[in-house]
């Protein structure tokens, strides 16, 4: 079967791109102030990948998906060796509420389980129903109520290959 979307890494001419979904109302919401974690410092940290998605030749969504263990202690410290956890938003604003992001997501994590990733954790915020639901869609389940993290108040949600 033919991906839906391509999703390609990210690379330095993406950048401004992906600044301008960072500034937008609807990721700033969840991911805050974009000079938090500029994508610029990660693209050259080996502990996470960067995607940017793609459908029908059109820029709509980033993915980063990082090596839990990692970062110590980490809240998906639990998840086994190899394991990847994974950041994701859509940056069109027209593109949301279509249900891109659980198709988009679950094609990315197939990928990764078929290159031998033992398990994804993911952590939306608490009040985020409509990522919540995508993700439980994209085959995440529930494995904790609301935490505090060293990245904020979240969920943690878990998916085995």
């Amino acid at each position: 079967m033919r991906d839906a979307y391509l999703v390609r890494p990210m690379t330095r001419d993406d950048l401004a791109l992906v600044r301008g979904w960072r500034e937008q109302a609807h990721v700033r919401r969840w991911w805050g102030d974009p000079e938090v974690e500029p994508e610029d410092e990660k693209l050259s940290d080996p502990r996470i990948a960067m995607w940017v998605v793609e459908e029908g030749g059109r820029p709509f969504a980033f993915i980063q998906d990082y090596a839990v263990h990692a970062w110590s202690p980490h809240p998906f410290d639990y998840l086994p060796a190899g394991a990847r956890g994974m950041d994701v938003y859509i940056g069109e604003a027209d593109m949301l509420g279509l249900g891109h992001g659980a198709r988009f997501v679950r094609q990315h994590v197939d990928r990764l389980f078929a290159q031998g990733v033992p398990a994804m954790g993911i952590d939306p915020n608490p009040d985020n129903a409509a990522a919540r639901r995508a993700f439980e869609k994209a085959g995440f389940v529930f494995v904790s109520g609301p935490q505090d993290t060293p990245w904020g108040r979240a969920v943690l949600m878990d998916r085995r290959a």
